[in-house]
């Protein structure tokens, strides 16, 4: 008897032990949080990386994102990509222990459920998804960036991305699903309307949101309120991308927004951010070049802003404990 009690204690604990640390294979979100597959806490720290575009200079200046200590990389990448570069930059990306992102920017505006839906079946092909799913563990999926122009309403996005969600879950995908605003990713009221019944939707309930911040964020007190808003309500966000006040609003995007209320409070709230970009935009949007283009690694003013500040990426970031045994 004495025996078959001990037995059964052992096993009792056994169980226990193995239920505390038997942790999800992908990204997971909880109580508004970004969690690693360690089950740990994850703050973004990013950088938006124009690799589609440049992919060999993208590819060999990793190092230098890995220097500066970023931990997750939004790999800008389109629909007519090669499998075979997207999984060198991937791969790169997980050497270097920072988190890829993976993004398609050829949807940019689109307001068509179809074009969305295209872009889903991009992540269906069968070569990249064998690609995606290798990675998965490590791996954020945003589906389209900024899908969907100021005209769009947000039931209509809301539509379109649960159409998104049934394809992805289907197809076998169950990490973290990045799913911009609308409003040209601005629409910060689209996602506190409609997040709880996208996540509700869909199978995994492994939802995060991201918003960016360009001229419909030139209020201050808009980043201040609409943030604290969406902390409060647990709603899991990031700010996927953002801009500053560059020559007082005399911009192409007409913005002044305060980045610096951006870093103060994303690192306030434990919001994840990433800003764009790191080099390579044209001579409209060279003024966001986080680094000079003629050597892809000498930090320009904007990047000394976003690394060197006592709140900027290169103090403030943790890696993903999922390159490392728990």
């Amino acid at each position: 008897m004495y025996k078959i009690c001990l037995v059964r204690i052992l096993f009792s604990s056994l169980v226990c032990v193995y239920a505390t640390t038997n942790y999800a294979q992908t990204f997971t979100v909880s109580e508004g949080k970004l969690l690693d597959a360690n089950g740990k806490e994850f703050i973004i720290r990013g950088v938006n990386h124009p690799h589609v575009w440049f992919l060999k200079e993208s590819l060999k200046s990793l190092d230098r994102l890995a220097e500066l200590n970023v931990n997750c990389v939004r790999i800008v990448w389109e629909s007519d990509g090669k499998a075979k570069d997207l999984k060198k930059a991937i791969d790169r990306c997980i050497r270097l222990e920072m988190i890829p992102m993976v993004e398609l920017h050829d949807g940019t505006g689109n307001k068509t459920i179809h074009k969305l839906m295209e872009l889903v079946n991009y992540f269906m092909r069968d070569d990249i998804k064998k690609i995606l799913l290798q990675y998965e563990k490590y791996l954020l999926l945003n589906i389209a960036n900024e899908w969907g122009d100021h005209t769009m309403k947000g039931d209509y996005w809301k539509t379109g991305y649960i159409q998104a969600i049934d394809s992805l879950r289907s197809a076998g995908y169950k990490t973290t699903i990045v799913i911009d605003a609308p409003g040209w990713g601005q629409d910060i009221y689209a996602i506190c309307e409609y997040a709880d019944e996208l996540t509700g939707h869909d199978p995994e309930k492994n939802l995060l949101f991201s918003v960016h911040m360009y001229y419909s964020w030139n209020d201050a007190k808009k980043i201040e309120t609409e943030l604290q808003k969406v902390h409060a309500e647990k709603i899991p966000l990031i700010i996927g991308e953002f801009g500053y006040n560059y020559n007082e609003g005399k911009n192409n995007l007409k913005c002044v927004v305060d980045h610096t209320a951006i870093l103060r409070k994303c690192q306030e709230l434990g919001i994840g951010y990433i800003p764009w970009s790191w080099t390579g935009n044209n001579e409209a949007n060279k003024w966001l070049d986080l680094a000079e283009y003629e050597d892809w690694k000498t930090l320009t003013w904007w990047g000394k802003e976003i690394f060197e500040s006592e709140i900027g990426i290169t103090r403030t970031a943790k890696k993903a404990t999922v390159f490392h045994s728990e």
